[in-house]
């Protein structure tokens, strides 16, 4: 990489707060105008581009997806999806936690900025993402569900009480004989649904063995995690643990 190619195509940036600077052999730091809300500086480094002479590749060093893990997990496949969906309407690229965007010399500062604005949303993907998220984790589970689940013979939306159709299950699962009634969670609202649903169907003496699925059980109030905890026979905090052990718990409840 031309370090004066890179300085000559920033020369009329510099004036305005850019600056560049050697971090290592090869590498390059961006000082730039540019601040995340708490006011630290968006990190954007320089090296050589695998494309060749006449590019640069922009990246982060890891940085943003550090910053992000501070305060929220790509711990679900929506999650990864919608991070996944940042980088491509970006253009740019994970590489294996480094951010990075190879542009041709020439168009560096139109590159620097938008990968800039594709960093800051990454960062800040706990705000923007949090409806998509939630409509997400409902589809995630309904296709887990039906493509995983087939052998317990899912069925969607029953009403095990025929006389009060607005205790409903999400789905019914069946193994040995036994019906497992499956709710997924998300928000407060749902989890008071699901333990009032499951208190009628136990004082109405149904036989059935209950699993809820949270989007993200820590988010759940006091109040509304202890109403669940009390009337739930199994609960997985999130849902990579509902697909991780639900096939054994099938069997071991079951038997």
């Amino acid at each position: 990489m031309d370090i004066n190619s890179i300085r000559a195509s920033l020369s009329g940036r510099l004036e305005a707060g850019f600056d560049i600077y050697a971090r290592r052999e090869g590498d390059y730091q961006l000082i730039i105008p540019i601040c995340h809300e708490d006011g630290d500086m968006v990190d954007i480094y320089l090296r050589e581009s695998p494309l060749g002479e006449g590019y640069v590749r922009i990246c982060d060093f890891g940085m943003a997806l550090m910053r992000l893990s501070y305060s929220y997990d790509l711990n679900t496949d929506a999650r990864r999806r919608i991070f996944d969906d940042i980088l491509i309407n970006n253009r740019v690229a994970n590489s294996d936690g480094d951010i990075v965007f190879d542009v041709p010399v020439g168009a560096l500062y139109e590159g620097i900025m938008q990968f800039a604005g594709c960093v800051q949303k990454v960062c800040n993907m706990r705000y923007w993402a949090r409806e998509t998220v939630r409509s997400a984790f409902y589809d995630d589970l309904s296709d887990y569900i039906a493509s995983k689940l087939t052998a317990y013979s899912p069925v969607t939306s029953q009403t095990p009480m025929p006389n009060a159709a607005v205790f409903s299950v999400d789905w019914t699962l069946t193994h040995n004989t036994r019906n497992f009634y499956l709710f997924g969670v998300l928000g407060n609202d749902k989890a008071k649904n699901v333990a009032i649903t499951l208190l009628e169907f136990q004082k109405a003496d149904l036989p059935f063995i209950s699993l809820v699925v949270h989007e993200d059980m820590e988010a759940l109030g006091r109040r509304e995690r202890q109403y669940l905890t009390r009337n739930a026979d199994r609960q997985y905090p999130v849902l990579d643990d509902f697909k991780e052990s639900v096939v054994s718990d099938l069997r071991r409840l079951a038997a």
